[in-house]
């Protein structure tokens, strides 16, 4: 049975007779740890993030979400300009959140079928658990 740190020297190993960038890219970054550079496995794959910027994880959830409101947006509410768009989502999220999603929240998949709004609304809770405010919702919905 191997270790974590024999997965490590085989991947790194592996890496190497892969002839695309993004494969030396991730050897350079895996070898830095297994030289001893560096102890911290964050910092060797260049995870750590800068003070004040989001970690990875988080841009990604926030790409998720971000990407269900502008949908939600031009599904439920065609036609409107973004400002109302963005009124009418936050509202409409505002009172998901005070009522049916005190209960939605522990599901694991959506109760709603897709055609409905709350689906949209869960979605979008599900990503990151609180409403947003309208003008939060407009900055994303103006980066279309």
């Amino acid at each position: 049975m191997s270790t974590p740190l024999d997965d490590f020297i085989d991947l790194a190993e592996h890496l190497d007779g892969v002839s695309k960038p993004w494969a030396d890219r991730m050897a350079i970054r895996v070898n830095r740890f297994l030289s001893g550079e560096t102890d911290d496995v964050a910092g060797a794959l260049d995870l750590k993030v800068a003070r004040g910027k989001h970690r990875w994880r988080a841009v990604s959830v926030f790409a998720a979400r971000d990407t269900a409101i502008r949908e939600a947006a031009e599904t439920f509410f065609p036609g409107m300009k973004p400002k109302q768009q963005a009124d009418e989502l936050a509202a409409a999220l505002r009172r998901y959140a005070t009522s049916a999603w005190r209960s939605d929240r522990q599901k694991k998949e959506c109760p709603y079928k897709a055609s409905d709004l709350r689906a949209a609304l869960w979605l979008i809770l599900t990503s990151v658990d609180h409403p947003l405010a309208a003008r939060r919702i407009r900055k994303i919905l103006a980066t279309r």
